[in-house]
């Protein structure tokens, strides 16, 4: 009898445990967890906003507002991808709200990383950890 409640705790343990390693997992290349994150970017509606240029093959869009406080420091901290093949885009809410509509954004900083055919490889939900860049390195070098 004494088993069953340390077996029942032990359950709910492993469930949470699965839980966390689930979303993390998610956030990469192909497994797109959350069913809101868009997989395809219209590289050209970001073309028409003024916001990305269509000729660099990785397009990595960063929706912000100007009222985040982290925002400011998302795109600081992703600006080490930027290069001849990436180009690195802030969509501020204020001034493409059009474009935050359009993918269904109501948090930010979200970071989407768009090949040239517009499929969306990554993504990234708040400021991005040394961790997640890393990740994202390793999608725009393969």
């Amino acid at each position: 009898m004494r088993t069953a409640p340390l077996a029942l705790i032990l359950g709910a343990v492993a469930c949470l445990v699965a839980l966390v390693a689930s979303r993390r997992r998610g956030r990469w290349r192909g497994v797109l967890a959350a069913p809101d994150v868009p997989t395809m970017l219209d590289r050209a509606a970001f073309d028409r906003a003024g916001v990305g240029a269509s000729a660099k093959p990785w397009l990595v869009a960063v929706l912000t507002d100007s009222t985040c406080g982290t925002c400011s420091s998302t795109l600081e901290r992703l600006e080490p991808l930027a290069g001849p093949t990436v180009e690195i885009v802030e969509v501020d809410a204020t001034r493409h709200r059009g474009l935050h509509d359009s993918y269904g954004v109501d948090a930010v900083p979200f970071t989407l990383v768009a090949d040239t055919d517009g499929a969306v490889q990554a993504w990234i939900l708040g400021p991005p950890t040394a961790g997640d860049i890393a990740s994202v390195q390793r999608v725009l070098d393969d």
